[in-house]
């Protein structure tokens, strides 16, 4: 463990590299962390990861979704269930050892634990699913199998893995499908299993989203109810001390941010969740919290730089509402950059266009969509963009375009909204 601690570390300065990077790629997909704080209000989202769960670890008579549902209804929170289809096909293996990585499976995950596969999952337990949804709680996509999408040898080398894209998203869509067949419900979301993301043969799991029109939903604050401590009462410690410690140090502090918590058991075979919900819950009531899905997060405030009440927000979400590209892959939106026609084609592109089921870079996906539109830009100035708005009959406010030999990000989404059907 303390091994881990370690590349937990050293991976986190990692991630924050690659965020930055991201932060100058238009996407599809954009990877969902936390959002720019809600004004005059204290909103948080919460997820709850590898359910639904009929199991009870604790000895109590009703499984472990039930309790989560009951403390959640108690609290008036609602949060999104990044749930799994099934790990029964996930055989044959061996039951791995409680405290190892490998606790449920050597080769596989096992939900909610190895030979009882049948008390987790959507399809084992279309009952809670429904419970789910009747709670007005979100839905999420966390796999069918919970295979993972390639290899992470550091922490999982002897796990069994897919080995193409297309087998990715056929695992993801047999989970959609299921959903929307059985509950006329469609998923939005997505999280990989063990935030696994490069695939092998190419791609990444931003591949598998962009196909399914998924964005990738990540998280800002760890519930941390999944690692194992020396006693149960130290696990429910631990899920309650950094949420106290940030709220004490700065009330505002969980405003906009996305709390990562499990729907199944720890390392430790034991569910310190169900003792520490409730008490989590009581503090974010305490500091005036509302806790609701991701997705309803995101209507209120979709970016992590864009406050929703700036002036282009209106137009930012209706380009969202209809499935356009108008962020970056970190979940930046940057009003003030300036635009360039490769971004102003991806935004204004038709979102069937760009999911293509191949690997595709940025590049390749612009000029996907630029070969898609009816129109090119000989740049993306202002005289350039007024000329395009009157041949499409859009109203912009020309005081913002003309003669500008460059167009904030901001000022053209007015025009990039005004062009949707």
């Amino acid at each position: 463990m303390i091994l881990y601690d370690l590349a937990r570390k050293l991976n986190g300065k990692r991630k924050q590299r690659l965020k930055a990077r991201a932060g100058k790629i238009l996407s599809p997909v954009r990877r969902i962390e936390r959002v720019h704080p809600v004004p005059g209000r204290r909103v948080v989202a919460m997820t709850f990861d590898d359910g639904p769960c009929a199991k009870s670890f604790s000895g109590r008579e009703t499984g472990l979704t039930a309790c989560l549902l009951e403390a959640l209804e108690a609290y008036g929170a609602r949060a999104s269930f990044d749930v799994i289809g099934t790990t029964a096909e996930n055989y044959p293996d061996e039951k791995g050892e409680p405290g190892a990585f490998t606790w449920s499976g050597r080769a596989y995950d096992h939900y909610p634990a190895f030979g009882e596969d049948s008390l987790a999952g959507a399809m084992n337990q279309p009952g809670l699913v429904k419970a789910i949804l009747d709670g007005g709680h979100e839905l999420t996509n966390h796999s069918c199998t919970h295979r993972l999408f390639g290899p992470m040898r550091a922490v999982y080398g002897s796990r069994r893995h897919f080995t193409t894209l297309e087998e990715v998203t056929a695992d993801l869509r047999r989970l959609h499908d299921f959903m929307a067949a059985e509950f006329q419900y469609e998923m939005k979301l997505s999280r990989p299993p063990h935030y696994i993301d490069p695939i092998p043969g190419g791609g990444t799991a931003y591949d598998a989203y962009r196909i399914l029109g998924y964005n990738y939903m990540a998280a800002s604050f760890d519930g941390d109810g999944w690692l194992p401590a020396e006693s149960p009462e130290a696990e429910v410690e631990n899920m309650l001390r950094p949420l106290r410690e940030a709220l004490e140090a700065d009330p505002e502090s969980l405003n906009g941010q996305i709390i990562f918590q499990k729907d199944g058991c720890n390392m430790s075979l034991r569910t310190p969740v169900e003792e520490a919900l409730p008490k989590q819950l009581a503090l974010l009531r305490d500091y005036g919290y509302q806790v609701i899905p991701v997705s309803e997060l995101l209507e209120m405030s979709p970016f992590e730089d864009l406050s929703p009440d700036h002036r282009a927000m209106p137009f930012v979400q209706k380009l969202l509402a209809a499935g356009h590209t108008a962020g970056y892959k970190n979940n930046t939106f940057h009003p003030e950059r300036p635009i360039t026609a490769d971004e102003f084609y991806m935004t204004a592109a038709d979102p069937a266009v760009l999911r293509v089921p191949a690997p595709m870079n940025a590049k390749q996906l612009a000029a996907l969509a630029a070969n898609s539109l009816d129109f090119r830009l000989k740049d993306a100035s202002g005289n350039a963009l007024l000329d395009l708005a009157a041949k499409k009959g859009v109203a912009v406010e020309e005081s913002r375009l003309k003669d500008k030999k460059t167009v904030s990000r901001g000022d053209a989404a007015e025009l990039l909204a005004g062009m949707l059907p």
